[in-house]
C-alpha cells in the first residue's frame, strides 16, 4: 500500500524538479470512518504555502479501504520528508501520531541535481516499505543555479503513521 501512495505523491508534486538544496516535505493524509472507507484525503507540500489540496483522483484511489491500520485510525499520513546535507530529519510526530513505518535513504547528487547513488540507511516499523532507491531514481530534482557546483548529499525520509481520533 505504501509504495502506491508514495508513488502517487510522487506524481502529485506541483514543481518540475524538487530542489536539492532546500529542505522540503510533502504528504498525504487520508481520514477514514471506523470501517475504514475513505472520507477524505488531502496533499501539502511546504513548497505550496496554499495549505494543501484534494487528492487528485489517482492519489486518493490508491488508498485501499478496508486495511487493517485504517480500522485502527481516524487519519493515516503518509510524508516525505527531504533534508539537503548531512543532518538527518528528526522524524519527529505530533502527540497522538503513532508510527507505522519509516524508510531513510541517503543520497548524493551531482551538480547538474541528478542522483548519482542512493543507499537504504534505516527501516523501522510494522509497516512494509517499498519506496526504496529505484523510485527514487525515477524522481526529477533540480539544483539552484547559485549553489555551488560541488556534489550535494540528502537524507529522505519516508514516513507512515496513524492518528486515532473520534470522527462524528
Amino acid at each position: 500500500m505504501l509504495a502506491i501512495v508514495v508513488a502517487a505523491l510522487a506524481a502529485s508534486t506541483s514543481s518540475p524538479a524538487l530542489e536539492t538544496s532546500l529542505p522540503w516535505w510533502e504528504r498525504v493524509t487520508v481520514t477514514v470512518d471506523e470501517k475504514g472507507n475513505q472520507q477524505s484525503c488531502r496533499y501539502e507540500a511546504s513548497q505550496a504555502p496554499e495549505g494543501g489540496t484534494v487528492c487528485d483522483e489517482k492519489t486518493a484511489a490508491s488508498i485501499p479501504s478496508g486495511r487493517s491500520e485504517a480500522g485502527r485510525f481516524a487519519k493515516m499520513t503518509f510524508e516525505r520528508r527531504f533534508s539537503p546535507g548531512g543532518q538527518l530529519d528528526s522524524g519527529r510526530l505530533q502527540p497522538g501520531d503513532e508510527l507505522l513505518g519509516r524508510k531513510v535513504l541517503f543520497l548524493t547528487f551531482d551538480p547538474e541535481g541528478s542522483l548519482e547513488s542512493c543507499k537504504v540507511v534505516a527501516a523501522t516499523g510494522d509497516m512494509e516499505f517499498q519506496y526504496d532507491c529505484e523510485e527514487a531514481r525515477k524522481e526529477q530534482f533540480g539544483v539552484q543555479a547559485s549553489v555551488s557546483a560541488s556534489p550535494r548529499q540528502a537524507f529522505m525520509t519516508v514516513l507512515a503513521y496513524g492518528h486515532s481520533e473520534h470522527i462524528a
